[in-house]
């Protein structure tokens, strides 16, 4: 498509869409190279820099809720999406209209065409920049959210990485007022390395010199990784523990548990009791290394009730969420992920419910499908075929569920039929999505347009 004839949003989408058919991955270096042509957008804002396997969103959107509740104007962007390239780029939870969309995106087109012709005619001097430079899909939106964010004059910018973080686009920000690592496990070990030490270096790339830093603290292996990074960086380190986390109780739509969110001047540490609107055990974790972020960014400013109040409302979607009565979707896409999936389940005593699951092929999916297969809480399986050529087929995976269970597996190969098939095979239980956010986001478009 002609870059001149793009005057929707849904043309916008279309080119970002094929972007991965024309352009390579970008060093950091053409990557910061072009922000700066573009004026570094957001930079002197307060950044907060997030990465980690799983829980990021879920910290991200946790942080936002309680910082725009002080009163702070705060952008979030994260990845990916589940229906809408829109919902990647909110301000105070508010997602980007697509005119905005289409206007920023004509803006780094017609920025993009200037540095080219600039090279061309050497009025500008870079040997990084090559003449046919184009950023890459992530990279395009990432400019774009930094720069709606600075054309709205944002307090905070809560900045989520793609993949990884060392080499990750978000990563040319310089001077982030806070990094926060999450869980990491092993997921895109094609790109970040086969051990948890190789991606927890990776991840640990985003701390910068003299920048606090909160990690979860899980894995001596990891924490090692994480204070060594910290120290040579001359970064104060504060650690989120399970131990932080006690009292848990489950209701039937929402979580009640106390949470140790203070350890610096108190004579003792502070204690407080919070509730979240989920039934994902695995939220306790992230919603505490949220509220711990936001007591080091506010300091005096932190109010607890308010804090409190802000968590009890504060959802993010496709995580353990309810889209139907007795429909539940989780974002699980890896061996982590699923563990903690499998842990809400253990946690909540539900037995003899469906699991439907959808993977593509380009995940390591194998070991999920064990942890679901053995974990006893399925009566029924439901495999489907996601939308795209990436979906893995059914009857591959069904022949890795056959190694580990003899429960009755179900193909189908749409989401649609696989969310009726699923339904019809149980009456008043429950049914649980899980394998890919493509899988969740599918469920969800089919519930927004009443397909369902």
């Amino acid at each position: 498509m002609h870059i001149k004839e793009i005057t929707t949003y849904k043309q916008a989408e279309e080119y970002l869409y094929n972007v991965p058919k024309f352009t390579t991955k970008s060093t950091p270096e053409m990557t910061r190279a072009f922000y700066e042509f573009l004026g570094c957008p957001g930079e002197a804002r307060k950044i907060v820099h997030v990465a980690g396997t799983n829980g990021k969103g879920s910290v991200c959107t946790y942080l936002s809720s309680i910082l725009s509740a002080h009163g702070y104007k705060t952008a979030m962007f994260t990845s990916p999406h589940l229906i809408s390239m829109r919902e990647r780029f909110r301000i105070d939870g508010v997602l980007m209209e697509e005119d905005e969309f289409v206007k920023l995106f004509c803006f780094i087109q017609d920025k993009l065409q200037a540095v080219r012709e600039a090279i061309a005619h050497k009025t500008m001097q870079t040997d990084i920049l090559p003449a046919d430079y184009h950023p890459t899909f992530f990279e395009y939106l990432f400019f774009m959210a930094m720069l709606w964010f600075e054309e709205n004059g944002v307090d905070y910018i809560v900045l989520e990485t793609g993949l990884g973080g060392r080499l990750d686009a978000t990563n040319v920000i310089k001077k982030p007022e806070l990094c926060i690592i999450t869980k990491i496990g092993l997921d895109h070990t094609m790109y970040l390395g086969d051990t948890i030490e190789e991606i927890a270096g990776e991840k640990a790339g985003i701390i910068k010199d003299n920048t606090p830093l909160i990690y979860y603290d899980f894995d001596s292996k990891v924490s090692e990784i994480m204070e060594k990074t910290a120290l040579k960086h001359g970064s104060f380190v504060y650690s989120v523990k399970n131990t932080d986390i006690m009292n848990v109780n489950f209701h039937e739509k929402d979580i009640d548990f106390c949470m140790f969110y203070e350890y610096d001047n108190c004579v003792c540490p502070c204690k407080a009791e919070f509730r979240l609107p989920t039934v994902a055990n695995y939220q306790t974790v992230n919603s505490t290394m949220a509220v711990k972020a936001s007591k080091l960014l506010l300091q005096d400013e932190w109010k607890l009730s308010t804090v409190q109040q802000t968590l009890s409302n504060t959802v993010w979607e496709g995580r353990m969420e309810e889209v139907s009565p007795g429909l539940f979707v989780d974002g699980a896409h890896n061996e982590d992920g699923v563990e903690a999936f499998l842990n809400g389940l253990a946690a909540l005593s539900k037995k003899d419910a469906v699991l439907l699951f959808g993977v593509n092929q380009d995940k390591d999916y194998a070991p999920m499908i064990k942890r679901l297969a053995e974990s006893g809480f399925f009566s029924k399986i439901v495999i489907t075929k996601l939308a795209g050529e990436r979906s893995a087929l059914p009857e591959d995976i069904a022949e890795i569920f056959s190694r580990y269970t003899e429960v009755n597996i179900v193909l189908t190969y749409s989401v649609k039929d696989a969310v009726e098939k699923s339904r019809s095979l149980i009456s008043g239980g429950t049914i649980y999505a899980v394998g890919s956010l493509y899988l969740v986001g599918e469920i969800k478009e089919l519930f927004r347009e009443e397909l369902l």
